[in-house]
């Protein structure tokens, strides 16, 4: 904070028992605290993918079973091989609906949905990696279709409500005075501000259009925890199925980095697993966002890590740098 590389950080530990611990820091002229609402991002990712395993325990769904037959609209041209494996990996070759398009178009929830469904596989599914978050789309509504609801019902229902996680939501607009305003990128203006809160309101991003607090993110945390003794937190995943989530599951595959080089996709399903040179266990998965945040989970260290800030692209190393500190001080 006193480098001035983010604006404000909201931060959190908690162990399967619940124990946690918080921390609160905010520049000049700024406030913030742990009931703050901050835009996730594509920590919603792990958030849906956590949802849809669900499905996956009850024995309604199958990783492998290509997609189609949950949206018939995806017979042709290569997408009836789609399967939400192929979707949870980034490996499924669709194309991506760009931040620009998404800007420029303001699509809501049905239009991006028919894009997607559109979309032809760029490649055999399965056989390369390339992020993408807007085949997450084919998750949202496969849940929704299943259920019989609307996808933010669903993962309300399902997911969202048995866990407490009250402020986790599309649409935030009710708490606006909770709301923490995301800096740079042209989004400090209030106009643009209230656009994208309108947009995201309407276009329901499974892929990252989430908001939500440090409570609500610690909580899903303590979920995906191995019970302890003592431990009578709700849960809503199978243990099989959270260890398959953050089992490594593109072994062999390779991406180039932002520097160019090539290196190995570390990727669980619809979970990140730490890049190499991080803290944590073999047994970690995590996921970040675009505005600063993240989510950790290391089920062998058994706790939970999140941190959260305000700051579009903001660098990865502070969150993983308080991490690394956290490690140290717990031996």
């Amino acid at each position: 904070m006193a480098a001035g590389t983010l604006p404000c950080v909201v931060f959190g530990v908690v162990d399967a028992a619940g124990r946690s611990s918080r921390g609160v820091a905010c520049g000049p002229g700024r406030s913030v605290d742990e009931r703050s609402i901050f835009f996730l991002a594509s920590i919603t990712k792990g958030i849906v993918a956590t949802a849809f395993m669900q499905f996956v325990d009850e024995g309604r769904l199958d990783l492998h079973t290509p997609l189609v037959r949950y949206l018939p609209e995806l017979d042709g041209h290569g997408r009836e091989a789609v399967t939400a494996w192929h979707v949870l990996t980034h490996t499924s070759g669709l194309p991506d609906i760009s931040l620009e398009a998404l800007r420029r178009e303001r699509p809501g929830y049905q239009r991006s949905l028919e894009i997607v469904l559109a979309g032809r596989p760029a490649w055999q599914p399965g056989t390369r990696y390339e992020y993408n978050s807007s085949a997450w789309l084919l998750l949202s509504e496969t849940m929704a279709r299943l259920s019989q609801l609307t996808f933010p019902e669903a993962l309300t229902r399902r997911l969202t409500r048995p866990l407490g996680m009250a402020d986790t939501s599309f649409d935030p607009r009710g708490q606006r005075d909770r709301i923490v305003t995301v800096r740079g990128s042209r989004l400090d203006n209030r106009l643009v501000q209230e656009l994208l809160l309108r947009f995201l309101s309407r276009a329901q991003l499974p892929g990252g259009g989430l908001f939500g607090t440090l409570e609500d993110l610690l909580r899903l945390g303590r979920a995906l925890l191995p019970c302890g003794p003592g431990d009578s937190g709700p849960r809503v995943l199978s243990q099989r199925s959270i260890d398959e989530m953050g089992r490594q599951q593109t072994r062999g595959m390779t991406t180039r980095g932002p520097d160019g080089a090539e290196q190995e996709v570390r990727q669980g399903l619809g979970w990140r697993k730490p890049q190499a040179g991080w803290p944590g266990s073999d047994s970690a998965f995590t996921h970040g966002g675009i505005s600063g945040g993240r989510l950790w989970i290391d089920p062998q260290a058994g706790f939970a890590f999140a941190f959260l800030t305000n700051l579009w692209q903001a660098p990865i190393e502070p969150a993983i740098e308080v991490l690394g500190d956290i490690y140290r001080s717990r031996g």
